[in-house]
């Protein structure tokens, strides 16, 4: 009897370890910390197995080599990515704590594994194959302190930092490609393809009502129809998905007294490829940009957030045909981008409503229990409507006329392996040809006065002529009839905002300084 007893307790205690491991950290602390590396690592490894719906892998690595989980939802035999892309499924990429001050995604997106782990939202399995990468940037989650991020409320006891390892913000290195979380996940984006890609952020000194607010791509020379899409269907179904579950949500801005326009309105500034999602949208997918309210409570944070990456997944999972087709027809576009006349490669952000209704409430101060400073709560009894501008379209600034393709000497290595580390395809000239090019004559060129993600940033500005070439074999030429076309003018394009010559990749090439080294290949049109 002794024994039985004694073997009861066992299994008791078990149980209940069982049970606090699957708990996250917030969870076993009244949502006073935030998940370590450490415990997202034992976090998964707690999960109960479902090898046939859920399945874990690595996306890549931290500068301090700590690898990056990812986990893999849905009915394929293993996570291969030919295995993956030939389920004919819609694939979702979803992933948390780029900025690793705002720690709500990575906690909703261990909540909903578990979740899945126990069988939860069968019905996704049908038609979604998901990807969740809960902690993109592990070395900032590790550099605590209880005066990150001032004023946001909670969690109290602290959170990490805005950037990774490197010193860099990651959510401005989707063109450069200098940090190896952001280059994982643009192999991730070549191997696996994702069709929507779901980024999660925290706001960070925004002011307005609402408990979450989202942003879809953004740039004049996204694909229009695709554009058309996000912005008319798919936006707008999510959107009221989350209204029947009574949460607040709204485009992500901010409202300002005096925008750059000079009147009052609810204003987006981002509209660079270096941004997560405008990068993904140059690439003819669908990019989501979440963004919780900072000063709600961190549990209503992450409450929101796992809201709506559940809405996008049952969005996507009603209406994955649409989508599927929608992405498809804007890659065949961008094949066909070379029969376009001309492409925006800088931009800005303008107007898109001259009457929107917006929430806004103030924020009542409260103090840190533990650090003393000062954070915000929104005064949820205060809401009021305005009605004011919203500036949420794009213009172009400077566009470029689209080429055949670019010839790239050889010796420009620097520039090959960025194209290709992109995914974007390139050719060798087999035998000398003679070319009808454009070549750029550089008139202006500016080096920024302040530094920016370790940057002095370039701009150059010029006029191209049209010349005969003798071209040699062994040429690069980087073909504008591929699906990455959109991205590689962005890339090359000496007048692009955020190209090869902005990111200063072609300071080492300067040779004549008023020549750009790149030329274009005239198309017959």
């Amino acid at each position: 009897m002794f024994r039985r007893w004694i073997t009861l307790c066992c299994l008791v205690l078990t149980l209940l370890s069982a049970a606090a491991a699957q708990l996250t950290r917030p969870e076993r602390t009244n949502d006073e910390e935030t998940s370590r590396y450490e415990d997202v690592i034992a976090f998964l490894d707690s999960l109960p197995p479902n090898p046939s719906v859920l399945k874990f892998g690595w996306l890549g690595y931290s500068p301090a080599g700590r690898r990056l989980p990812m986990a893999v939802y849905g009915d394929v035999p293993d996570i291969r990515p030919e295995t993956v892309r030939r389920s004919g499924k819609l694939v979702v990429y979803v992933q948390g704590n780029i900025h690793a001050g705002e720690v709500e995604g990575k906690e909703a997106m261990l909540e909903l594994l578990r979740e899945l782990a126990r069988g939860g939202h069968a019905e996704w399995r049908r038609r979604l194959i998901v990807i969740i990468v809960p902690i993109f940037n592990a070395d900032g989650n590790e550099n605590i302190s209880l005066f990150n991020r001032p004023y946001q409320y909670g969690p109290v006891a602290g959170m990490g930092q805005r950037a990774n390892g490197q010193g860099l913000d990651l959510n401005r290195d989707h063109t450069k490609l200098e940090s190896p979380e952001v280059r994982a996940f643009v192999s991730l984006l070549d191997r696996y393809d994702p069709h929507i890609v779901v980024d999660l952020h925290t706001t960070n000194g925004s002011f307005h009502g609402y408990h979450i607010t989202y942003s879809h791509a953004l740039h004049p020379a996204l694909d229009g129809p695709l554009d058309a899409f996000q912005r008319t269907s798919f936006f707008p179904a999510v959107h009221k998905r989350m209204t029947a579950r009574k949460w607040r949500v709204h485009r992500y801005g901010d409202y300002l007294e005096r925008t750059p326009a000079g009147k009052p309105g609810y204003f987006y500034w981002a509209h660079e490829p270096r941004y997560n999602s405008n990068y993904v949208g140059l690439r003819n997918r669908i990019a989501v940009l979440s963004e919780a309210y900072s000063y709600v409570t961190f549990r209503t944070r992450i409450d929101a957030t796992k809201a709506l990456v559940e809405a996008v997944l049952d969005e996507a999972n009603a209406n994955s045909r649409a989508i599927r087709a929608a992405v498809a027809a804007a890659d065949e576009r961008a094949v066909q981008l070379p029969t376009t006349d001309s492409l925006a490669v800088r931009g800005e952000i303008v107007e898109s409503s001259p009457a929107e209704s917006l929430l806004l409430a103030p924020v009542r101060e409260v103090r840190n229990p533990y650090s003393g400073q000062t954070m915000y709560l929104m005064k949820e009894e205060s809401l009021r409507t305005v009605v004011t501008a919203e500036f949420y379209g794009t213009r172009a600034l400077r566009s470029a006329a689209v080429p055949e393709g670019y010839l790239i000497p050889d010796s420009l290595r620097a520039v090959a392996d960025l194209l290709r580390d992109h995914g974007i395809r390139i050719d060798t000239v087999q035998q000398r040809r003679t070319v009808t090019a454009g070549r750029f004559l550089i008139t202006a060129d500016r080096l920024s006065e302040r530094e920016f993600q370790k940057h002095r940033m370039r701009t150059v500005e010029g006029r191209y002529e049209t010349v005969t070439l003798d071209v040699p074999a062994g040429t690069l030429f980087v073909p504008l009839d591929q699906p990455l076309s959109r991205l590689a003018m962005q890339l090359l394009e000496p007048e692009s905002e955020d190209g090869v010559v902005a990111w200063n990749v072609m300071d080492r090439y300067r040779g004549n300084g008023s020549v750009y080294s790149i030329v274009t290949i005239i198309p017959k049109r």
